[in-house]
């Protein structure tokens, strides 16, 4: 699958280290620091979702969205762990590298994270069909962060 926009530059940057801490912090289940990495609509829309599907008011799913120590935070994050992991494979967020974004826009890219990659293999030389994680990041508040809108459709 070829991944959308345009590289510029060579080198891994801010983005791609920014969906390697994402992917990282799902893996070893630091939900808070996964979480943090979320674009706001995409926060906003799982607490929605968590909400909706738990029948849960609104107003509280706010609070434990973005109260670390609401009740039902622990409920929220293990819901949204599943949700992630309902799509990527935890054995595959293991021995991840950071690629090259391709840019859409000064906003929008996509980082790479191909699977398989060892301590001793830091750069690949050569251009070759790889399997990995595409994430969709967004610049928001002077920082990238994981934006998946198409994460709504998953119920």
């Amino acid at each position: 699958m070829n991944i959308p926009g345009e590289k510029r530059s060579l080198l891994p940057d801010e983005s791609g280290d920014q969906a390697g801490k994402f992917a990282e912090a799902i893996r070893d289940n630091d939900m808070d620091t996964a979480w943090k990495l979320l674009s706001k609509e995409t926060r906003g829309m799982r607490m929605g979702v968590w909400a909706t599907k738990n029948n849960i008011n609104m107003q509280e799913a706010y609070q434990a969205g973005y109260n670390p120590d609401h009740v039902r935070r622990h409920e929220m994050m293990t819901d949204f762990r599943t949700t992630v992991l309902s799509m990527w494979a935890l054995e595959d967020l293991t021995d991840l590298g950071v690629s090259p974004s391709s840019y859409i826009d000064d906003t929008h890219c996509f980082a790479f994270l191909p699977f398989g990659v060892t301590k001793d293999e830091n750069t690949i030389n050569s251009k070759r069909l790889m399997s990995g994680l595409i994430i969709p990041m967004l610049f928001e508040d002077n920082e990238w962060v994981v934006d998946m809108p198409s994460w709504r459709f998953i119920y």
